[in-house]
């Protein structure tokens, strides 16, 4: 898709000399050559030479330099690399993000504990690797699962006994929600031997449905309202990022319904306004398409995550108005200042944009 929509996250634009970014940018620049493949193996070992020592600095001047998306990209999937159980002795971390829609009339506190998970992946094959895996009893929060920093990771995969100090350390969620509607996500974090990694990454396929169910009836009761949509496990690292990704996603659809049957109850036709803004920022704006209905915008506003995939969430968002029959949409080909206020669909009419349903 050529979204024709600006990158506008901060990433650094003068050059850093670092040898992870040199690194970094070579594979970027090389996926799938010689030169690329060992720039891999160098950014790897260099990675894990500093997780070893504690000695982190470096990476994580790497990380907040990177001088775009793909570069950050391939540096946090060689740490996760690094992460992974490299030997039968190591200790093989897993994350599934679950990603929470609550509705209640009134404060509510949602069960922390986690259902039987090991006893319910026993019945897929697929899954067969994580039937003894060693839950966190409560379900974590990814402020806090983020917290632990990769040196802490590193170590605590030597041996089980460093898994199990860490896990001590890691607090429950409070799931504790006000009255209305909020999009949250949450962590079932588990570790086991290194044959985990045979069910990461998997496509949960027959298994979607009855996991989500499972997740609904044990979070259900005190009046609470509760969606839950369970990702599947993979490692922290890529938890983190996939679980972040999907609650935004899950959230703006939620926004989109609610402000689209707002607007149709005042208007027969909705029109909807994509705009970059400065700060690496998506604005998503719902309002009428005649400029005299004069509804008040309704604005969500998408910041985007170093490694976020803005064609991905473009795209997840035209299939999202493709199902709410929306076809009055337009994408501003220019980016907006940080005081600048999102147009109106009457005005985008006028401006460099164009209408991803109907390509030129």
């Amino acid at each position: 898709m050529n979204t024709l929509l600006p990158d506008t996250r901060p990433f650094p634009t003068d050059p850093v000399k670092n040898d992870l970014l040199m690194y970094a940018g070579q594979m970027a620049a090389n996926p799938n050559n010689a030169q690329g493949k060992l720039a891999g193996e160098q950014l790897r070992h260099q990675i894990s030479d500093m997780l070893f020592q504690r000695h982190i600095l470096g990476l994580s001047v790497a990380m907040s330099m990177a001088p775009d998306a793909a570069v950050y990209q391939q540096l946090w999937l060689s740490l996760n690399q690094v992460l992974l159980a490299q030997t039968e002795e190591e200790i093989q971390w897993i994350a599934m993000p679950v990603i929470l829609v609550v509705g209640s009339k009134q404060p509510v506190q949602l069960k922390q504990s986690l259902p039987d998970l090991n006893a319910f992946f026993a019945q897929y094959p697929q899954f067969a690797a994580l039937q003894q895996t060693t839950w966190l009893p409560n379900l974590i929060d990814g402020s806090d699962l983020a917290y632990f920093k990769s040196d802490a990771w590193y170590a605590a995969k030597q041996n089980m006994a460093a898994s199990e100090q860490l896990a001590a350390q890691i607090p429950s969620a409070s799931l504790q929600f006000a009255a209305g509607q909020e999009v949250v996500v949450a962590y079932a974090v588990g570790y086991g031997q290194k044959h985990l990694q045979d069910a990461l990454n998997q496509a949960l396929k027959e298994a979607a449905m009855p996991l989500m169910q499972l997740w609904i009836e044990h979070l259900h009761g005190n009046g609470v309202t509760v969606f839950a949509n369970p990702v599947a496990p993979t490692t922290p690292m890529l938890a983190l990022q996939q679980g972040s990704a999907l609650r935004t996603r899950m959230a703006l659809d939620v926004f989109a319904a609610n402000a689209l049957r707002a607007i149709r109850l005042q208007s027969p036709r909705a029109g909807v306004v994509v705009a970059a803004q400065e700060g690496g920022k998506i604005l998503f704006g719902f309002n009428s398409t005649d400029e005299v209905m004069s509804l008040a915008p309704q604005i969500f506003t998408w910041t985007l995550a170093p490694n976020d995939d803005i064609n991905l969430i473009l795209a997840n968002f035209i299939d999202l108005m493709v199902e709410c029959q929306v076809e009055h949409i337009r994408i501003l080909h220019e980016a907006l200042q940080d005081t600048d206020v999102l147009p109106s669909y009457a005005r985008a009419v006028d401006m460099p944009s164009h209408n991803p349903m109907f390509p030129n």
